[in-house]
């Protein structure tokens, strides 16, 4: 095991969050660069890899490191999912069981079954998601860091929270030994609000002197871990931080660990006070007590906003130890007494299994919580901001609730979401009220039409059709409202196919597709998305021809989506670009006759096969190659009967 990190600018890692980038170690070289750049571009965090990945290690060692981190990222590949691997074998369950936040990558398309299927009902990111109407990878990689990772400013307002700073010095040989001390110190409630500061995570020959000295300066109680190992001649403790200790005046208290030669401890530090025996509790905190006494005034420990401070370090392992259980008590805490940050934290911590395990229900039920916060707030204040943050969190309940299968639910949400985007839309007639309340017509368009109920879906689709009209009509030149103009012609077309109206779903979907179009040929729009948007609606077409019993225009559409869903497979390498090419090759068969028809069949056949091939474990793609072998047996008895008769 050989711990690396990297970080913004090669700085110090020291105080910032923690990452663990693992995965299958023949993954790792392809795809690290770009992950540590995504991560690094949003989030001044130190991400930490095994740089030895692929060879036998102390597991004990490895798990206490990996106990400390605040997030575990995995590309996921083929090879981990099927292949024996350190990460998948060990790491990934041991992060699961402790309630460290995962965060998959997926690296090839079609594994997200098997992925659920092998490590659990994961939220997981994908930089070529197929669907052309999700937000872009970029914003939804920063929402996540922004759930799990605390940033600088209020990394500020935590450590601000603490009574006072305890300096913690070990030898680098005894940082299990270190560890425990910590958790030893702060078994004692008093010591709940105090700071320890030890060299978490040095990586080596790194220049830490400064990191030390600005420690030092800032500690009250300077605590040695005894061991054997510290008097060992020209040890940096011995050379450096207790003679800056003694300098400084700080009390001392020094702990014993392991026994330890009294004349030997003497010798090396000059005038060290008795040791604390750490293998007795009750004299051990008796010392300890003595000690920070005078440091640790506790004037705040009922206030929830201190203690949802001080529950975020222990959450994330600010100048504490990493304490998960007590981060949960004390943020749920500061929650029940109406702390709204406090509310939005425990939202994500039952969602992503950060230091809970992961539980959707209660994530929602907070999520409803922090809502009526804002919903209060509102009513009290009248003010825009604290509209849009109600209408932000009521948005983001529906689609928990959604999520959840409570359609009902996330029906009342959005019908409350839609009458506060009216009233604001009624208030000040701007372009991002009209979106606003466009957004929450499609939210409950979605609801109605998941219900079965068409026509009222059909009618919400409309209205928000309405308002990306004008929007459209007010700036004709504005990406955005052409995307929302084209998203609704999309929707509505879908609904129409829905209600077998064929003819209708036609209208709809030429005007999707005309935009779909303009937007395409721009070339700072000509994405991997732009191309799926486009090629999903040539597909759509393709359908409506289909029903209409227009063969050859339903072939030309499908040739079309075809021809856009290959570059798409040439350019990335994408397996959903290669299902959806099957796929439109598959529909283009019932539009064929003949040889054309056999070919069409034998194609998609063929795409299947190699998506089983490459992910074995899909079950989705086998059903898919046999339908083709159906539909292509079929298409040969008839071609016989067809000769027979002749």
């Amino acid at each position: 095991m050989k711990f690396a990190c990297r970080t913004r600018g090669t700085a110090a890692p020291q105080g910032k969050p923690r990452v663990f980038l693992t995965g299958h170690p023949a993954d790792l070289p392809a795809c690290s660069e770009d992950i540590f750049t995504d991560i690094l571009n949003i989030q001044d965090c130190a991400v930490y890899y095994d740089e030895e990945s692929d060879a036998p290690c102390d597991k004990e060692a490895l798990l206490q490191e990996l106990e400390q981190m605040q997030l575990l990222v995995i590309p996921v590949t083929s090879r981990f999912l099927y292949q024996p691997n350190r990460s998948r074998d060990v790491e990934f369950p041991f992060a699961m069981e402790r309630h460290i936040p995962v965060l998959p990558l997926m690296q090839e398309e079609g594994l997200e079954a098997d992925f659920n299927r092998i490590c659990g009902d994961l939220q997981m990111l994908n930089k070529q998601d197929p669907d052309p109407t999700a937000l872009p990878y970029a914003e939804k990689l920063s929402k996540f860091l922004a759930s799990v990772l605390v940033g600088d400013e209020l990394a500020r307002k935590v450590r601000a929270a603490f009574d006072a700073y305890v300096f913690l010095s070990y030898r680098k040989k005894d940082r299990r030994y270190a560890q425990d001390l910590m958790r030893l110190i702060h078994k004692n409630e008093f010591c709940r609000d105090i700071a320890i500061w030890y060299d978490e995570f040095l990586v080596p020959g790194e220049n830490f002197n400064e990191a030390i000295a600005d420690a030092m300066k800032r500690c009250s109680l300077f605590t040695l871990a005894v061991t054997p190992n510290i008097v060992e001649p020209g040890n940096y403790v011995m050379r450096l931080e207790y003679p800056e200790a003694k300098k400084a005046g700080k009390p001392i208290l020094p702990a014993e660990l392991i026994p330890t030669d009294r004349e030997a401890l003497k010798q090396s530090f000059p005038d060290l006070p008795p040791c604390a025996d750490a293998g007795d509790e009750g004299a051990f905190s008796d010392a300890l007590l003595q000690a920070v006494q005078k440091l640790a005034p506790g004037e705040n420990d009922d206030d929830p906003e201190h203690n949802f401070f001080i529950g975020l370090a222990y959450l994330n392992g600010i100048d504490v130890e990493v304490d998960r259980d007590r981060a949960l008590t004390l943020i749920t805490g500061s929650a029940e007494s109406g702390v709204p940050e406090a509310m939005e934290q425990l939202v994500h911590m039952y969602r992503n299994g950060d230091g809970a395990a992961r539980d959707y229900h209660t994530a929602a039920r907070w999520q409803e919580r922090y809502a009526d916060y804002w919903r209060r707030q509102y009513e009290q204040s009248g003010a825009r901001e604290d509209g849009e943050r109600w209408g932000t969190a009521l948005y983001v309940l529906g689609s928990y609730q959604k999520e959840l299968g409570n359609l009902s639910a996330a029906g009342q949400t959005y019908e409350q979401l839609l009458a506060l985007n009216q009233k604001f839309l009624d208030l000040y007639k701007d372009a991002q009220a009209q979106e606003r309340l466009a957004d929450s017509c499609d939210c409950l368009g979605d609801i109605c039409g998941a219900e079965g109920r068409l026509d009222d879906a059909k009618n919400f689709y409309l209205q928000s059709l309405t308002l990306h009209q004008k929007l459209y009509d007010q700036d004709k030149a504005s990406q955005t409202a052409r995307w929302g103009l084209c998203g609704s012609y999309d929707l509505l077309g879908d609904i129409c196919e829905k209600e077998k109206k064929p003819d209708e779903a036609e209208r709809y979907y030429l005007q999707s597709l005309e935009l779909a179009r303009q937007l395409y040929k721009e070339e700072k729009t000509r994405t991997v998305l732009s191309r799926r948007d486009l090629a999903t609606i040539y597909t759509a077409m393709g359908n409506v021809r289909l029903a209409q019993g227009n063969k050859e225009e339903a072939r030309n559409c499908y040739r079309q989506s075809f021809d856009l869903y290959r570059a798409l497979c040439e350019d990335a390498g994408n397996l959903e670009d290669l299902n959806f090419a099957a796929i439109v090759c598959f529909n283009m068969g019932y539009a064929s006759e003949g040889e054309l028809q056999k070919s069409m069949f034998t194609h998609a056949f063929q795409m299947w096969d190699m998506l089983c091939r490459k992910c074995p474990d899909v079950a989705f793609y086998a059903r898919r190659r046999d339908q083709a072998k159906r539909a292509l047996d079929s298409a040969d008895r008839k071609k016989e009967k067809t000769l027979n008769h002749d």
